[in-house]
């Protein structure tokens, strides 16, 4: 039973190092994009976060064009072995 603990924990603190590690390099990603002083092409990059929500709606419409593409081009009828 002792043996089964150690081992419970020694995984918890392996789980809780990690996360520590996964938050101290978020905030170094974090603090080097704020400092970053370079100069932006175009007007709309100023945005705080403009990134980000420039990514995330860029993966929605990735995933909707290919569920499109995938109806067009690779769905058969129910019917389609019969």
């Amino acid at each position: 039973m002792k043996e089964r603990m150690k081992k419970v924990l020694a995984g918890r603190l392996r789980a809780s190092l990690r996360a520590s590690l996964l938050f101290i390099i978020l905030a170094e990603v974090m603090i080097v994009h704020y400092l970053h002083l370079g100069h932006p092409y175009f007007w709309f990059e100023n945005f705080p976060g403009f990134a980000s929500l420039y990514g995330f709606f860029s993966c929605v419409v990735i995933i909707f064009a290919s569920k499109w593409l995938g109806k067009l081009f690779i769905s058969r009828r129910e019917d389609y072995y019969d």
